[in-house]
């Protein structure tokens, strides 16, 4: 189970939270991060085609000029000055109840996707830009220009006092954290088919107090957000392509509040690669992405899930008419972990994909087909013979021990010499096993080398071939009422299994009940299976149990979000929100329940000035009383447009 001191980890992974609470990004949309699960490959390519549609709307220059509407706290247009659709509109009211909350929720289907924060809810940053900004009022815009450079620039500060930053039943820390946070978002536009472009969140955290419980360990902890990139976007003659590089620096989880250790950890992620867009004909297209991987632990004893991964996608769309879409998408991976404590592998999907809007209000989405996953064996130690050593031994023992009880009650109490001589060899027998028991299960024993190197992997020997579905819809009611379902079934690599399988559904839906305000309603709920064997086989080794495997954890996790927000006068707005979430474990005493609310004010000083204070109060109650803990967190922030 986790200890404390990983807790801070996950703190940090939360506070980035602050930066959609207090200053919401209303800009959000529907985009996809590239991920390890079908929905986000397939949803990629979506995105690959409209950035390559926009340029050709744009004069191949991004415009950058997204309107603001304080009203409404997000943008009446995306940073390419379009209009958003009808699933963008949708998403941006609806993720509202997820980010108001504070509380990043992460989904176990999406554990291993480290290039974003993972979520039950859809996506709602572009790729090729930060998932998370600390600045809304940036948007997509740029404030200066520098010769050919058009250049955004915003700053953000923030302080917060945690009473509680371990969060532990019995010894809370307490920590004052200082951030700093530069965004960027730069274009070069070097001809009317070339253009560069730079988009970062970066900044640095400060540790007053307990600077060891940081994510990294150390005072100072960087923090590139997810979806940072430079890239280059040409055009050769009817082939759209775009070279990118992206990275991010952060915390890891598969689940907000999860009991295991091994779920939290920092990491450094960098994809390097090239998607390209070939418009065959002015129905059909092809899209491909080519992308290398690099995943890196900040931490040596985190180094077992260091990653390295090569990808090639295809997406092949035809849209005869201009509005539905239908077409074929397939990848494979090729996977490989340095540490061994994974095991290597590749992984195939292909299927079929149908998108259409519904009138002008309305957006429906829908692919499934199948997945393919193969790994190699793990390297299994040579604990069962060891093992099956310990036990011939010991029966030997026991036997010897027997005989021994036996002729000792036929001696009588007047032993004569020769019998004597005759029994002593008996326990020179016994004492010979003990000494052989002792070379396989002592410290430096044969079997506790074995079994230490065992419990440095995984030992799942799991394939998998399956099918997948996604499915997302959007609408909207009225002017003032959006929503969006997403459900499906699908497979992704796993952080401790070779993957995991889940079947997923999330809602939600964004209200403007009357001026100025917002409510957003949201909930999820998602069945995820790990790969690996049900049962774990231990022996009775003096130095602990000897484990052939480790012991997959199936989780039932689901969820309800509700968020309010009031623009209270012209420059003031507030907002309130809850959270509850319960998870159930297929391991015993893992079952767990939370609950948060959070408030917020924000104070708009001009119009490239804005504060924010925030609250938040965590709480949660576990089957194992020593993983229960409240958390009290005050946050103040400032940004800074230039």
């Amino acid at each position: 189970m986790r200890s404390v001191t990983s807790a801070p980890a996950l703190l940090a992974s939360l506070r980035f939270s602050l930066f959609t609470v207090c200053l919401l990004t209303g800009a959000a949309t529907l985009h996809a991060q590239y991920g390890v699960s079908p929905s986000q490959t397939g949803m990629f390519f979506d995105d690959l085609r409209a950035r390559a549609e926009s340029r050709e709307k744009t004069g191949g220059v991004r415009q950058g000029e997204g309107v603001y509407d304080f009203s409404q706290e997000g943008f009446a247009v995306g940073p390419d000055g379009l209009p958003l659709g009808p699933l963008q509109e949708a998403s941006r009211q609806v993720i509202q109840g997820n980010t108001g909350t504070g509380n990043p929720i992460y989904s176990k289907r999406l554990s291993s996707d480290f290039t974003q924060y993972s979520g039950p809810y859809p996506a709602t940053g572009d790729f090729f830009a930060p998932a998370y900004t600390s600045d809304p009022h940036l948007g997509g815009k740029r404030n200066l220009k520098l010769g050919p450079v058009n250049v955004g620039l915003g700053l953000t500060n923030s302080f917060e006092y945690t009473d509680n930053v371990n969060r532990s039943a019995n010894d809370p820390k307490e920590e004052a954290i200082a951030g700093l946070y530069l965004n960027v978002s730069a274009n070069y536009p070097i001809s009317e088919t070339n253009s560069l472009t730079l988009s970062t969140a970066i900044g640095f955290d400060h540790y007053f107090m307990h600077p060891e419980l940081s994510p990294n360990g150390e005072e100072f902890a960087l923090n590139v957000l997810p979806g940072t990139s430079i890239s280059f976007d040409g055009k050769l003659g009817p082939v759209y392509y775009v070279l990118y590089d992206r990275m991010s620096v952060r915390p890891a989880t598969q689940d907000a509040f999860d009991l295991n250790a091994t779920e939290v950890f920092g990491v450094f992620q960098n994809d390097a690669g090239m998607g390209a867009a070939w418009a065959i004909n002015s129905a059909l297209n092809l899209s491909v992405n080519f992308m290398h991987s690099n995943a890196i632990a900040l931490q040596d004893k985190d180094a077992k899930y260091d990653r390295n991964t090569d990808s090639i996608q295809a997406s092949l769309a035809w849209s005869p008419s201009g509005t539905w879409t239908a077409g074929l998408e397939g990848s494979m991976t090729w996977i490989k972990y340095p540490e061994g404590y994974n095991n290597d592998g590749r992984l195939a999907t292909a299927g079929v994909f149908f998108a259409m809007p519904v009138g002008n209000s309305t957006y429906f989405r829908v692919a499934g087909g199948i997945q393919s996953f193969e790994f190699d064996e793990p390297q299994v130690a040579k604990t069962t013979t060891s093992q099956s050593a310990y036990n011939d031994i010991v029966a030997e023992q026991e036997n010897l021990i027997g005989e021994q009880t036996t002729l000792n009650a036929k001696v009588p109490a007047s032993r004569t010499a020769t019998e004597s001589a005759r029994l002593a060899s008996l326990p020179g027998l016994i004492q010979e096993k003990e000494s052989e028991i002792a070379a396989l299960t002592g410290v430096n024993g044969t079997a506790a080398k074995e079994t230490a190197a065992l419990n440095q992997r995984t030992n799942d020997s799991s394939d998998l071939s399956d099918y997948y579905y996604n499915v997302t819809i959007s609408n909207r009611l009225t002017s003032r009422i959006s929503h969006a379902l997403s459900f499906g079934h699908e497979s992704a690599l796993n952080t401790t299994s070779n993957f995991i399988t889940a079947d997923f559904v999330s809602y939600g839906v964004g209200i403007i009940a009357w001026r100025g305000s917002r409510l957003s309603l949201s909930g999820y709920y998602e069945s995820a299976e790990e790969s690996g064997k049900g049962e774990q086989r231990t022996g009775s080794l003096e130095n602990g149990d000897l484990k052939s495997e480790q012991l997959k954890e199936d989780i039932d996790q689901w969820g309800l979000d509700a968020y309010l927000s009031h623009q209270l006068s012209p420059r003031l707005r507030g907002g309130i929100g809850y959270h509850f979430g319960a998870s159930e474990s297929s391991k015993p005493d893992r079952d767990y329940s939370q609950n948060s609310i959070n408030l917020d004010l924000n104070y708009t000083v001009t119009s490239k000035l804005s504060v924010g204070l925030g609250y938040r109060f965590f709480m949660t109650e576990a089957d194992d009383s020593l993983y229960e803990f409240d958390q009290n967190r005050f946050i103040m922030s400032a940004n800074y447009n230039f």
